[in-house]
C-alpha cells in the first residue's frame, strides 16, 4: 500500500459483515439453498471456466512462481470439488483453515492466494458447512481485506487480491447484503487509484510491477468483469466513479504486445503461467477495438500465411513496439507474429535489464556495463535517459544515455532489424580526458540456453537443447583467435562476457546477434574498418566503423566517440554521430539509421 493510495482513498467504508446475512434456521433447507445459489453471479460462467477437473481456475490466470504449487493445487481442487459437489466437507474445512490461519500482517503471497481462492468458495459453502464456522470465515475475509491497508510490506499482487478483488468477489456473491455496495465501491476506488499509479495513459505498466504484471493484469480483468456483471444484475446500482476504463482498454493491447512465443509475458519469470484461452477471451471483453482481436490472432500464430498480407496485424499499421519514458522500459518487436524477435528493456534505477527472445528466450538479466578508468570503476547515481528512438518498417532503434561521474558519458544502443532478423547492442563510452579504459559487460543466458565457442574464431553460438538459436559476433574483436588483442569474449558461468581495454578518451563495444538460426550456420565474416578524416586515419577513441557479412547479406556502421568530424569509411562520407547502412541486392547502399 503506497502513500499515494492512503492519501487519496475515500473515507466511506463498510464496517462489518452483518451476523444476520443468513440465519441459521434456514441453513440447509433445499429451497433456501436453491434461492441463494440462483441469486448470485455465476463466476464460472462469467470467466468462461468449465467444470472439468483440468479446467483452469480464473484466479490462477498468469500466476507466477511467488505462489507455491501446493497453494495453486489447493485452489484448483476447491473450485472443481465445489462445482461437482464432491468432498465438500473436506473443502469447507480447508477453506476455513486457510482464512482463519492467515495473519493480518502476513507478507506470504501463497497465503494471500489461498485467501483469494477461499473468497471464491464462500457462496457455494452456504448450507454445506457449519453455520458458525461459515459466518466466522466471511467475517474474517472482511477483516483481512481491511487489514491490508496497514500492511506496508505486502506485495503488489497480494494487495490487489485482498484489498480490491476479494471485496468485489464477496460482494457479487451476496446481493442480499445491503452493505455490498459500500464495500464494492470502496474496492473500485482502490482499483482506480492502483491503475492510475501503475499504468501510463497507454496502458503500459511501471517498471515496479513488470515482473508481476501478468498477475496484476489478470486480477484487473476479473475485477472489471465482476463490476460490469454487478451493474447488469443491479447488484451494484450506484455510480462506480471508475475513471480508468480507457487505461484498461489500452492495457489489453499492451498485454498482447508483451506476449512471448510461449504466451508468457516479457519480464516474467520462467515459472510464470502462460496466458490461457479463457483469460485471453476475457481480456478481449475489456476492449471495444476490433483490431485487438486481429492482433491477438497474429500474436498466437492463428493467422494463415496466405492471408497475412491482406488481413494481418502488420497490415493494420499498428506498431508492434512500445517505448515508455515514464516507465523507463521498452519492448522492441519486429512484428506482431508469434515468433517475432523481441527485445524487452528495463532501464530504471540506473541499470539495464534486457530480455531477448524469439521462439525461446536467449538473453535474460542485467546487462549494465562496468566502466573502469585507470583501474578504478566509474560509478554513477544518474538515471538512464532516452536520447533517441526510431521506428519504421526496416528497424527499431533505441538509444539510452547515462552521465558518469567525472564528466563521462555512457550510451547504450539497441538496433533491431524488422526485416533481416538481427540485433545490435552497442555501448559507447566517452570521457573528458584520456585514461586506461576498461569495459566489462555480461549477458546472462535465458532458461535452457548455453553457449558454444568456435575453435578458431571468436564468435559464439547460443544453443537450446543442442540446437543453434543465435550467432553472436563480438565485432570489436578480431575474427581469428590467433590475432593479438587486449579484448576477450568468453563464457563465464551462465553468461557471455565481453571485455575491452584501450588507452584513450573513448571506447566502442558492439555485439551483433543473428536471430535467423538457419543463417547462423552459414558463412560469416566481420571486420573493423579504417576511418579517415582529412586523408588521415583517426584514432579508435575518436570513432569506429565495422562491416558484417552473413551469408549473402552485408551491413556496415559507424559511431563517432570523443570527437565528430567529416569522416570517410568504406566509401561513405559522414559527419554525424551514428550511421547504420546495408547493401541491397543490386549493390546500392541504403542508410537505415542516421543520427547527426
Amino acid at each position: 500500500m503506497t502513500k499515494k493510495f492512503e492519501e487519496n482513498l475515500a473515507t466511506s467504508s463498510a464496517d462489518s459483515v452483518p451476523n444476520d446475512l443468513f440465519c441459521e434456521m434456514d441453513w440447509g433447507n433445499s429451497e433456501f439453498l436453491e434461492s441463494v445459489q440462483s441469486a448470485a453471479i455465476n463466476l464460472s460462467e462469467l470467466f468462461s471456466c468449465g467444470k472439468a477437473p483440468n479446467a483452469e481456475s480464473p484466479y490462477s490466470w498468469m500466476i507466477d512462481g511467488k505462489v507455491s504449487p501446493a497453494a495453486i493445487d489447493s485452489g484448483d481442487r476447491w473450485r472443481v470439488n465445489l462445482n461437482v459437489q464432491s468432498q465438500v466437507a473436506e473443502v469447507a474445512d480447508e477453506v476455513v483453515k486457510a482464512v482463519q490461519d492467515y495473519s493480518l500482517n502476513s507478507t506470504c503471497v501463497s497465503e494471500a492466494y489461498l485467501v483469494l481462492a477461499a473468497s471464491y468458495s464462500v457462496r457455494k459453502l452456504v448450507g454445506k458447512s457449519d453455520f458458525v464456522q461459515w459466518q466466522g470465515t466471511v467475517e474474517r475475509l472482511f477483516d483481512i481485506s481491511k487489514a491490508v491497508e496497514s500492511n506496508s510490506e505486502i506485495s503488489m499482487e497480494a494487495y490487489q487480491w485482498l484489498a480490491i478483488e476479494l471485496p468485489l468477489v464477496v460482494s457479487c456473491q451476496f446481493p442480499e447484503w445491503d452493505g455490498r455496495q459500500i464495500w464494492a465501491l470502496e474496492a473500485i476506488r482502490k482499483m482506480s487509484l492502483s491503475i492510475s499509479e501503475l499504468l501510463d495513459h497507454d496502458g503500459w505498466p511501471t517498471t515496479r510491477c513488470l515482473p508481476s504484471f501478468g498477475v496484476i493484469a489478470a486480477s484487473w480483468v476479473r475485477c472489471q468483469l465482476i463490476v460490469d456483471a454487478m451493474k447488469d444484475k443491479s447488484v451494484l446500482t450506484q455510480d462506480t466513479g471508475l475513471d480508468v476504463v480507457s487505461q484498461l482498454e489500452w492495457m489489453v493491447r499492451q498485454v498482447i504486445r508483451m506476449m512471448r512465443f510461449d504466451r508468457k509475458l516479457v519480464f516474467s519469470g520462467h515459472d510464470s503461467s502462460a496466458a490461457s484461452k479463457a483469460f485471453l477471451r476475457c481480456l478481449l471483453k475489456l476492449s471495444s477495438d476490433s483490431d485487438d482481436k486481429m492482433l491477438l490472432k497474429q500474436a498466437r500464430g492463428k493467422v494463415e500465411k496466405a492471408s497475412e498480407e491482406s488481413g494481418s496485424a502488420n497490415a493494420l499499421g499498428i506498431d508492434a513496439s512500445n517505448v515508455s519514458e515514464w516507465s523507463e522500459s521498452a519492448l522492441m518487436r519486429s512484428d506482431w507474429s508469434r515468433n517475432s524477435p523481441r527485445l524487452a528493456v528495463n532501464f530504471s534505477n540506473g541499470k539495464i535489464f534486457s530480455e531477448l527472445s524469439r521462439k525461446c528466450g536467449l538473453i535474460s538479466g542485467e546487462t549494465t556495463p562496468e566502466i573502469l578508468a585507470d583501474g578504478k570503476p566509474l560509478s554513477s547515481s544518474a538515471a538512464f535517459e532516452i536520447s533517441c528512438t526510431q521506428s519504421d518498417e526496416a528497424i527499431e532503434y533505441l538509444e539510452l544515455e547515462k552521465k558518469l561521474d567525472g564528466g563521462g558519458l555512457l550510451t547504450r544502443q539497441f538496433l533491431l532489424s524488422n526485416v533481416d532478423r538481427f540485433l545490435l547492442i552497442a555501448d559507447a563510452v566517452v570521457l573528458p580526458s584520456e585514461a586506461e579504459l576498461g569495459y566489462r559487460c555480461s549477458f546472462p543466458f535465458a532458461e535452457e540456453i548455453e553457449g558454444l565457442r568456435e575453435s578458431e574464431t571468436t564468435e559464439m553460438y547460443l544453443l537450446r537443447k543442442g540446437k543453434i538459436q543465435s550467432l553472436v559476433l563480438p565485432l570489436a574483436l578480431p575474427e581469428w583467435k590467433v590475432a593479438r588483442t587486449k579484448h576477450s569474449f568468453e563464457i563465464v558461468g551462465d553468461a557471455i562476457k565481453l571485455t575491452q581495454n584501450c588507452h584513450g578518451s573513448g571506447l566502442y563495444a558492439p555485439l551483433f546477434f543473428d536471430l535467423d538460426p538457419k543463417r547462423s550456420c552459414k558463412k560469416r565474416t566481420w571486420r573493423s574498418l579504417t576511418v579517415a578524416e582529412n586523408l588521415n586515419r583517426i584514432r579508435s577513441d575518436d570513432g569506429a566503423a565495422f562491416r558484417v557479412h552473413l551469408n549473402k547479406q552485408q551491413w556496415f556502421f559507424y559511431r563517432s566517440l570523443a570527437t565528430k568530424g567529416n569522416r570517410t569509411f568504406f566509401g561513405e562520407n559522414f559527419t554525424g554521430e551514428f550511421l547504420f547502412s546495408q547493401f541491397s541486392k543490386n549493390g546500392s547502399v541504403e542508410r537505415l539509421v542516421e543520427i547527426e
